[in-house]
């Protein structure tokens, strides 16, 4: 939450209590009336308990994150790594940008111990309104782990199969298509009255 969006909310607290005390000491309907309107405003404020977490884009940023392309083996794999405890298990998404993934440079560059979790195809979306962000639905990665020998806090990779990321990558550009299409019908229309 922006210090924007603290400040408003900590003055329309004090603005409640000061309305509040008004009513008080003036004995007044008015102003307990528009007291009672300021709650809404104080919801407005209210920090999201279910935010998501995003890997910075600028690779100034996230020095100890790299997200690689892996191409040893069968079949060519995203590996996101990080050091343990970084992701914020409580929050609904993990939102990397496409445009931060690189080639992996050497082959065998991993750590010898890391708790890696694959990621599954349904674990994957797009973000709503911001163009190429990838989410990971960490409560269900995070269900996932429930069965496994180490915790969530200890996992330090996660690894996503390419031929998922270009599913997702694809559902966003048909949703943008989508978009685009029904912003110009709606231009002609307006351009037609």
């Amino acid at each position: 939450m922006t210090t924007k969006k603290w400040l408003y909310l900590y003055a329309s607290i004090i603005l409640f209590l000061g309305l509040i005390g008004m009513a008080v000491f003036n004995e007044s309907t008015y102003f307990l009336y528009a007291a009672s309107a300021l709650p809404i405003l104080i919801v407005i404020f209210l920090p999201d308990r279910d935010q998501a977490q995003y890997i910075p884009a600028k690779r100034s940023k996230n020095k100890k994150i790299s997200i690689t392309k892996q191409a040893a083996g069968g079949e060519a794999t995203l590996s996101i790594a990080f050091p343990a405890g970084y992701v914020q298990w409580k929050r609904s998404k993990l939102y990397f940008h496409l445009d931060s993934i690189t080639e992996a440079e050497a082959a065998g560059t991993s750590e010898a111990r890391s708790a890696s979790l694959s990621v599954l195809p349904f674990d994957l979306s797009v973000h709503p309104r911001k163009q190429g962000w990838i989410g990971i639905d960490l409560a269900q990665m995070a269900e996932r782990t429930r069965g496994l020998a180490y915790t969530t806090d200890e996992v330090n990779r996660f690894v996503i199969r390419m031929s998922d990321l270009e599913q997702a990558a694809l559902q966003m550009s048909v949703a943008s298509k989508v978009d685009a299409a029904a912003s110009t019908a709606a231009n002609n229309k307006t351009l037609q009255a």
